[in-house]
């Protein structure tokens, strides 16, 4: 009988383009990610084993709960081998069968995007208030880049934003924000106005001017904020029991070489900024 599995995966985002697979030639980490799965005969297509994936991630954006899922040709499947096999930026960590009829995107009831910024003297009690203002039931035409249409249809562009929050952490900021659903690019733009209110380019009347679709678009547009600093952080799924991977040996090795660069890295342009905007 064949099994169905879910499947965690966390990537960096940088160097890809994009989570979604394109064609051969474009490298995205959905791309990689099959790759594996059919060379180690765990699927032999992606049609055939019915797979999903819970949402897209843009170029550079990154992820820790990503889930992806599709029907075995394998009994069991060993988290160890396939990290074994995937590049130095994609792990998987946490696996679960599920029932037969389970899709990764449509059975997705709550999804979790946190993102990342520098610390500017930015005003945090202004930007809370600005998050405030973005929760709840809103047109988020101007915070998201249009879909193309879905069987002729234009997509709602209206959602419902359960929680919009952040945390300063010393030098970095931490925003979160939490619903069942989101538009495209719309995290980083709402990021990208509440920074604005921090930074006194806005008043905070601008979000109610922002949610209002009547209204015209600040002058210059509502820009992105960068893509590396983006994680799709959780996805969440009604009974559903992940198990983590025990043995983490394949990508512990790896991690560390990869915190040891970026923290390297951070270090240095702390350096940098001391010296330059003293």
């Amino acid at each position: 009988m064949t099994k169905r599995y879910a499947i965690k995966i966390a990537y960096i985002g940088k160097g890809y383009q994009g989570f979604q697979r394109q064609t051969e030639s474009i490298k995205t980490i959905e791309g990689k990610i099959i790759e594996v799965l059919i060379k180690l005969e765990i699927i032999r297509s992606l049609s055939e084993s019915r797979y999903s994936a819970a949402g897209r991630t843009d170029k550079g954006v990154n992820a820790i709960s990503q889930v992806i899922a599709f029907d075995s040709l394998r009994e069991e499947i060993h988290l160890e081998e396939l990290n074994t096999y995937f590049p130095d930026d994609i792990y998987a960590w946490a696996i679960a069968e599920v029932n037969s009829d389970f899709n990764a995107r449509r059975n997705a009831y709550q999804r979790t995007y946190k993102y990342y910024h520098y610390y500017f003297n930015e005003n945090i009690k202004l930007m809370s208030k600005a998050l405030k203002k973005l929760e709840g039931n809103h047109d988020f035409t101007k915070l998201c880049k249009k879909d193309k249409l879905v069987d002729g249809t234009k997509k709602s562009t209206e959602i419902s934003l359960d929680s919009a929050k952040l945390r300063r952490q010393r030098n970095l900021i931490r925003f979160e924000f939490t619903s069942r659903s989101f538009l495209w690019n719309q995290v980083r733009k709402m990021v990208s106005i509440v920074l604005d209110v921090g930074s006194g380019k806005y008043s905070l009347d601008i979000i109610d001017d922002v949610l209002n679709p009547e209204t015209p678009l600040p002058k210059g547009g509502i820009r992105l904020v960068p893509p590396e600093g983006l994680v799709l952080y959780d996805v969440k799924y009604k009974s559903i029991n992940f198990v983590e991977v025990q043995k983490k040996t394949p990508f512990k090795a790896r991690i560390q070489k990869k915190l040891n660069f970026y923290s390297s890295s951070s270090a240095v342009m702390e350096l940098i900024k001391d010296i330059l905007l003293k």
